[in-house]
């Protein structure tokens, strides 16, 4: 894991959060298909477990690799990748039904008004949008 770490932190902070989602989908891809973590990191056996996969499925896996492999050795995610992960992104995780809800909820309770948190200390604070 301390390589892990190592890495996520040599990259630019704004490219952190790209790097853990292109990681989390890399190891969810390799566990909804059976293909074991240490796989990855050896050709060979990453040839022979993936075999019985689909081509779209095999196609999904290369992209998802070479988005990553991009953002460590440039430090920066590929240009025209960056609007299609968030896109991508969004659609996984769901953020505007997220975001909607959670900004309701603290409306609801009384938290949120107008757009800003007034913080314990008197000062407010403004939640960023979703786009943000």
């Amino acid at each position: 894991m301390d390589s892990v770490s190592s890495v996520r932190d040599s990259l630019p902070e704004q490219h952190r959060t790209h790097f853990e989602t292109l990681r989390q989908e890399i190891i969810d891809f390799t566990k909804a298909h059976g293909i074991p973590r240490d796989t990855l990191s050896k050709p060979d056996l990453l040839r022979e477990a993936t075999k019985k996969l689909s081509t779209q499925d095999l196609e999904r896996l290369a992209l998802l690799l070479e988005r990553f492999e991009h953002l460590v050795k440039y430090k920066e995610p590929k240009k025209e990748d960056y609007a299609e992960a968030l896109e991508h992104a969004e659609r996984l995780y769901h953020l505007r039904e997220q975001y909607t809800s959670q900004v309701s909820l603290l409306e609801q309770v009384g938290i949120l008004k107008e757009g800003a948190i007034t913080g314990i200390d008197g000062k407010i604070y403004p939640i960023p949008t979703l786009e943000q």
